[in-house]
């Protein structure tokens, strides 16, 4: 398994393979909710990475997801830093 099927898997975007389901979530609620949710998103897998499956393997995927969240927070604080120029 590779890190997109780990962190964004095919059932996250709509068929046609265009639109994840967090940027959806983006579009209708605004930045600040997408901010908060990657935050709370990213707080859960570091806080239990260590308790879920028991393996190595299984706390590496969560801190993967985590990274994930906090990569796509920074792109979003990254974009609005751009459209205050």
């Amino acid at each position: 398994m590779n890190h997109s099927d780990i962190v964004a898997p095919r059932h996250y975007k709509r068929d046609d393979g265009q639109l994840e389901c967090f940027e959806a979530f983006r579009q209708m609620y605004g930045n600040q909710a997408a901010l908060h949710a990657c935050m709370f998103n990213a707080t859960k897998y570091i806080f239990r990475h260590d308790t879920k499956g028991c393996t190595h393997q299984a706390a590496i995927t969560d801190l993967d997801k985590a990274i994930h969240y906090l990569e796509f927070a920074k792109s979003i604080y990254s974009q609005l830093e751009e459209e205050e120029l």
